[in-house]
């Protein structure tokens, strides 16, 4: 992968964010590289051997008024590529085939929040990326944080002001939004 360099302020403050802080949430409107900053950098930190590999969480909601195409075949990682966030990975890491093998190399772990309870990322030394947290009730992020061990990153990415995609995530009941309330002025 490609270093992504920032093009604006808001962008150097987020590189910088994410190269000196073990949780980092990134909010902005479409567009504005919350992305493609935090697969960049957690690429690099793999490459580098800082860090053994990325987790990602998603929660796989479609998109607001989409319609659900129901049941697909495959196991969770050929579901999960072929949603939104297998696009989403894709078009920031070269490539499905691409993902696919940092998936076979163990580099890269797909997972959906179904899957957290009972998670626990201590002793994998991994960046763990949240992405599309708008998408996220307050149980579901507090439960999401709880499983990241202290040997590893976490980096929490979405847009809670524009880009929700079902009303239940909406307003008091959204993740980020209480994340961003508790956390705010803490380093």
């Amino acid at each position: 992968m490609v270093e992504v360099q920032p093009k604006d302020i808001y962008q150097k403050m987020a590189a910088d964010a994410l190269a000196h802080n073990q949780f980092v949430m990134l909010t902005g409107k479409a567009g504005t590289a919350k992305t493609l900053l935090a697969l960049s950098h957690a690429m690099y930190e793999i490459e580098h051997g800082t860090k053994s590999k990325l987790i990602v969480f998603a929660n796989p909601v479609a998109a607001m008024n989409a319609a659900e195409i129901g049941f697909l075949k495959g196991d969770k990682n050929e579901k999960l590529l072929d949603s939104s966030i297998g696009n989403i990975l894709a078009a920031k890491l070269g490539g499905r085939d691409n993902v696919e093998k940092l998936i076979g190399v163990k580099k890269l772990e797909l997972l959906t929040f179904a899957d957290l309870r009972g998670y626990d990322t201590t002793g994998m030394n991994a960046v763990v990326l949240i992405t599309e947290a708008q998408n996220l009730d307050r149980y579901l992020l507090q439960l999401a944080i709880q499983r990241i061990g202290e040997d590893c990153q976490l980096i929490v990415e979405g847009d809670y002001t524009t880009q929700v995609d079902n009303y239940v995530y909406s307003g008091g009941c959204n993740g980020m939004k209480r994340v961003s309330e508790i956390f705010r002025g803490y380093p």
